[in-house]
């Protein structure tokens, strides 16, 4: 595991569930949001194990992806979800609210710290945007409190997002 910092960028762009069925796209000019997950700098903190992100707003579908480093871009040998990383995703899904991310809880040392996710919604021709974050603060284990490879924060109907 590394403790140094280190962003990964995904090249993939899931299309708008609300618009299209289409899984994704090409062009990076339809991406909208751009999702970020720490994890956290405690010492094990990193995970080998499938991390899955589920992001959706009070009402209508949910963005789902099931592995999230199948999605980096970053140089051959990059180990995601390690201690300190902050791993980068882009995405389009409605206003963001809902949260759900998960682990299969398998490989090496799967327990995994997850400090924070960040969903910020990019305005096209704009350089305003507007942030959506949830602390997790939260182990994604079986051998670590709460015991259980997942977390859910549910935003919705709070003012979560900054101007």
């Amino acid at each position: 595991m590394r403790p140094s910092l280190l962003i990964a960028t995904v090249a993939l762009c899931l299309l708008s569930l609300a618009t299209s069925r289409a899984s994704a796209a090409s062009s990076s000019s339809q991406c909208t949001f751009e999702i970020l997950v720490k994890t956290g700098g405690r010492k094990n903190a990193g995970t080998d194990a499938r991390v899955s992100l589920q992001v959706s707003g009070a009402t209508g579908p949910a963005v789902t992806i099931t592995n999230l480093e199948s999605l980096g871009r970053m140089a051959a040998g990059h180990d995601y979800f390690e201690r300190g990383n902050l791993d980068r995703y882009r995405c389009l899904s409605g206003e963001p609210c809902k949260l759900l991310i998960k682990s299969d809880g398998t490989g090496n040392k799967p327990g995994w710290y997850v400090e924070y996710v960040t969903v910020t919604q990019l305005r096209h021709g704009s350089v305003s945007s507007r942030q959506h974050k949830w602390a997790v603060d939260q182990w994604l284990a079986l051998d670590e409190a709460p015991n259980q490879l997942f977390a859910t924060r549910n935003g919705c109907g709070l003012a979560k997002a900054l101007p």
